[in-house]
């Protein structure tokens, strides 16, 4: 196990190194980062194979460590390398800060000691807020509130473990599998839940990613919400279910609940969305319920189907915000209404984004028609055992999924589709440089090959390693179903051309003889708009520009109208400092008379 000291030691000793070298040394401080990465990456192919010994005192290295551990060292890779172009500023402080977060997601997910993998958890949060801050004076705010509601989960992780070792007498994760029969035995695993909710985004601890998502550099939003975040809070959550926890009916069905409730929210409030950022950042919320709602589901499939999702979302996310990053580098604007008929200018991008719409949208054979299929196979599993709720949980997930792609084609629309913005007119936009190209092209190929070869890649090699009680029947069925739709749809575009004019006449459309101007040209933005006009969803909007809908808003409300009671206290005049210093005395007395 001495690997682990290397592996946590060498990207912090590099991402130091970086941080001391001056920003004109860009390829050097670039260089340096890659190589790390790569290096990290071909450590956890290696090990994924052969792994350690599993358990030592302090560290723990199972297969849902190894998998866990795979895709951080994928996703670094993928980062560095899109990077390299993208970021122009900051360079030394920016590769110094991803490497620091690399160490630390490795020390989080190799720690068997609860107390140390508190104190890498800590370090994940201050990394996030000095990634978040490199956005500028815009983004002053949102990393506040994200080291607010991130770092203070970090308090409720270290009250979980202290409430775990008064319940038990242990503190490291393989000693441990508590029943709950006791209230502080539900304490401490909702304290753990709030610390892996707020690190995945979960509601109503998701609004630090809606709010970074403007301001932030593309290539920190794609590798920390979108990609490792998922990765780290969902390694948590499967942690608290399967190791730290046995399974409670009661409160298996809030996560439930509260899965479903995000799944919903969240792509609800990602319809009305402008700007292209802002509304993959509400689909990075919304995937993260389907992450919840299968491992809460109890069996083998739907925990199983959770993990195989947090791997799709990851990937396809990653995908769809680097791919947003390129219609940012190049155009200049995620506006939706300053874009539009971006496909001919930049194909690759195009086609990758398109690859990822379909995976987020349970479109098969994209991977993630196969993680949620899987979910709902975990769901309809549970209702065997008299679960009378699974109905529920799946009609939520497929409005979800049918609102998810709602999403993407109003932003495919309105980026890739249609006419030039008089914005893009004005401008020479081509396809971005090749490191840019490349990740999103292997992301959205991923995409693919996770769908069409899961039971062969995914399902054997990555993920029945880790729930290996999973009933491989029950996956099977799905094959004969599966192989129907994809006829139908092989048919369907087979007969497309057949109905298809050969000759077509593209013309402007006629409005009378006025000139067309910008604002008659359709942009997409205006696709779904009047859905908050519906009754039922009119509060909920009102609410969420308001918000009041948002956790951290709230609280703040709730705890400035507190402070400003005692704020008159503090007058500044000596009497009345002294009166409260009796006051306390007197009252210290009484008690310890009374003790």
């Amino acid at each position: 196990m001495e690997i682990i000291y290397y592996l946590i030691g060498i990207p912090f000793i590099a991402g130091l190194l970086c941080l001391l070298l001056p920003d004109r040394m860009r390829t050097l401080i670039w260089g340096i980062a890659f190589d790390v990465c790569l290096v990290l990456f071909v450590v956890f192919l290696y090990l994924f194979s052969d792994p350690p010994s599993p358990v030592e005192r302090w560290f723990l290295w199972d297969n849902l460590t190894n998998l866990t551990l795979l895709g951080i060292g994928f996703f670094g890779l993928v980062i560095a390398t899109y990077s390299y172009k993208f970021i122009n500023n900051f360079i030394n402080r920016y590769y110094a800060y991803l490497l620091w977060t690399l160490a630390a997601a490795i020390g989080a997910v190799v720690s068997n000691n609860l107390i140390l993998m508190a104190v890498f958890w800590g370090i994940l949060a201050i990394t996030l807020y000095l990634m978040v801050g490199l956005g500028g004076p815009d983004a002053s705010y949102p990393a506040k509130k994200t080291f607010i509601i991130v770092g203070g989960s970090d308090s409720f992780l270290i009250l979980g473990i202290a409430l775990l070792w008064v319940l038990t007498g242990c503190i490291n994760i393989t000693d441990i599998n508590l029943q709950i029969d006791r209230w502080l035995g539900a304490c401490a695993f909702l304290c753990f839940i709030c610390a892996s909710f707020a690190k995945a985004g979960v509601m109503p601890l998701h609004t630090w990613i809606p709010e970074i998502s403007e301001s932030v550099p593309v290539p920190v939003i794609a590798f920390l919400p979108a990609s490792l975040d998922k990765l780290l809070g969902i390694y948590l959550l499967a942690r608290v279910c399967l190791n730290l926890f046995s399974y409670h009916e009661s409160l298996w069905f809030l996560l439930r609940l509260v899965g479903a409730i995000t799944i919903i929210g969240a792509v609800f409030l990602a319809l009305i969305q402008h700007n292209m950022k802002k509304l993959l950042a509400y689909h990075a919320v919304s995937q993260v319920g389907y992450m919840v709602v299968g491992i809460a589901s109890g069996n083998p499939i739907g925990i199983c189907g959770g993990l195989f999702h947090m791997i799709n979302n990851a990937i396809y996310k990653c995908c769809l915000f680097l791919g947003a990053g390129s219609v940012e580098k190049q155009s200049g604007s995620t506006d939706l209404d300053n874009l539009g008929g971006l496909a001919k200018n930049l194909p690759l991008t195009f086609l990758s984004f398109m690859f990822a719409s379909f995976a987020i949208s349970g479109i098969p054979p994209f991977n993630g028609f196969f993680s949620k299929w899987m979910i709902y196979q975990g769901l309809i599993e549970g209702s065997k055992n008299g679960e009378p709720s699974w109905i529920l949980w799946i009609i939520m997930a497929l409005i979800g999924s049918g609102l998810t792609l709602a999403s993407f084609m109003k932003i495919i629309h309105a980026v890739f589709l249609g006419r030039h913005s008089d914005t893009i007119k004005t401008k020479d936009i081509k396809e971005s440089h090749w490191t840019m190209v490349f990740p999103m092209v292997v992301l959205a190929i991923l995409c693919l090959i996770f769908g069409v070869f899961f039971i062969r890649i995914p399902l054997f090699r990555l993920l029945i390693p880790v729930v290996p009680s999973i009933d491989i029947e029950n996956i099977f069925t799905l094959i004969l179903p599966l192989a129907l739709l994809i006829a139908g749809i092989i048919l369907g575009l087979l007969f497309y051309p057949l109905t298809v004019p050969k000759k077509r006449r593209i013309a402007e459309p006629f409005i009378g003889g006025e000139v067309q101007s910008e604002d008659m040209r359709p942009s997409g933005t205006e696709f779904y708009n009047t859905v908050k006009d519906l009754k039922f969803l009119r509060s909920m909007y009102h609410a969420a520009e308001r918000k009041t809908l948002d956790f951290y808003e709230v609280c703040k409300s709730i705890t400035m109208y507190f402070s400003e009671g005692f704020r008159s206290l503090h007058s500044g005049i000596l009497g009345t400092y002294l009166t409260w210093i009796l006051f306390g005395l007197i009252t210290l007395l009484y008690v310890f008379l009374r003790w």
